[in-house]
């Protein structure tokens, strides 16, 4: 065999590594855009509806607890943990 033939050899075999390589890199960025774009915000939003929900609706209009920081807190953690477990299955 000639170096030609070597050469084109060795080509493919390093472009089938390489789109190997390039599989592997999309998975990761995949899930890091999962992790760190999509729960955050779909959480964050749903925790938000759940936070207008518990103060605007159940709650009643005198209620001291109604402009509490703790209530949306809590709605947005529980938000993500909604959308990190639905995520899991």
């Amino acid at each position: 065999m000639n170096k030609t033939a070597f050469k084109i050899i060795g080509a493919v075999v390093l472009g089938v590594l390489l789109l190997g390589i390039l599989f592997e890199v999309l998975k990761l960025v995949s899930v890091l855009v999962w992790w760190l774009v999509v729960i955050p915000l779909v959480g964050t939003a749903l925790g938000l509806v759940f936070s207008y929900i518990i103060k605007r609706v159940i709650l009643p209009k005198g209620s001291r607890h109604r402009e509490s920081p703790a209530i949306t807190t809590g709605a947005v953690a529980t938000g993500w943990v909604i959308v990190l477990l639905t995520s899991c299955s």
